[in-house]
């Protein structure tokens, strides 16, 4: 026997909201343990180290040790803004890599 669209859209209905009341039952355990974690895993703005400044332009090591570090600086501060970010980063470039900028 065939079921009719209002059936099926009922049959939809039911199975997405007890899916979504599921999601919702997840999200808020995990957004429960993230606050019982936070306090202890968050830095303060005044926590995080600057990172070195850059100097040579000639070593792809040392280039990737940077942009390593300010990566993790940029997230440990909470910066996201791309803009933001190419500011900054070329507030810690020296010497030859400053000239190049």
């Amino acid at each position: 026997m065939m079921m009719t669209l209002k059936e099926e859209t009922m049959v939809t209905t039911k199975a997405l909201s007890t899916r979504i009341e599921e999601l919702e039952g997840e999200l808020a355990l995990c957004r429960e343990a993230l606050g019982k974690e936070m306090p202890s895993a968050a830095l303060s703005n005044e926590d995080v180290p600057k990172p070195k400044e850059f100097v040579e332009i000639r070593s792809a090591c040392d280039m990737d040790n940077f942009l390593w570090r300010i990566e993790n600086y940029f997230r440990a501060k909470g910066i996201v803004d791309d803009a933001v970010k190419v500011n900054i980063a070329s507030m810690f470039l020296t010497d030859i890599a400053l000239l190049w900028w």
